[in-house]
């Protein structure tokens, strides 16, 4: 009998939360993607430790007149992706508001993913790390954060396999 597994993805609009979804479960990017409006999800089985899973990821629409939404969600969600534009930093202070939206909800385990890392220099995405470092040290339920491109696969995979290890030590 497979158990369901709720997982949140949120972060500011445009960020790339259903295009990391689409390359998660479907493997493939569309460059023509459209911004979210409301709420959506996406599901996919997995095996994990002979035991199956159902994850339901709900994926919530960016901008501010849909925050409101991520409250009614959030009860029965065992961990959340919460993702950020490399190329826009304004998208990574927002990351602690979502952060913050969803600790007032019940702490549940939160993952950051920085997105779009194959349209940035790494060495220029130091401030990130080092911001990224912060919201880390002040809030006790980050449990990682990676740098991920949908467009390319690059870390999508490896973050929602950390995501599962985290969460089922």
């Amino acid at each position: 009998m497979k158990k369901t597994v709720k997982l949140i993805v949120s972060g500011d609009g445009g960020v790339g939360k259903t295009s990391f979804l689409n390359r998660l479960i479907h493997d493939n990017f569309d460059d023509n993607s459209k911004l979210t409006k409301g709420v959506d999800f996406f599901s996919k089985n997995l095996t994990v430790n002979g035991h199956e899973y159902n994850f339901v990821m709900w994926d919530f629409a960016g901008q501010n007149q849909f925050k409101h939404l991520l409250s009614n969600f959030v009860d029965g969600s065992i961990a959340a992706f919460i993702l950020f534009d490399l190329s826009r930093f304004n998208t990574l202070e927002s990351a602690e508001e979502w952060i913050k939206k969803l600790n007032e909800n019940g702490k549940i385990s939160v993952f950051l993913l920085g997105t779009k890392c194959d349209i940035i220099n790494f060495h220029e995405c130091k401030i990130f790390d080092e911001y990224v470092s912060g919201i880390i040290n002040k809030y006790n339920n980050i449990i990682g954060y990676l740098k991920i491109s949908s467009k390319t696969g690059y870390n999508v995979k490896e973050a929602f396999n950390s995501l599962l290890n985290r969460i089922s030590n």
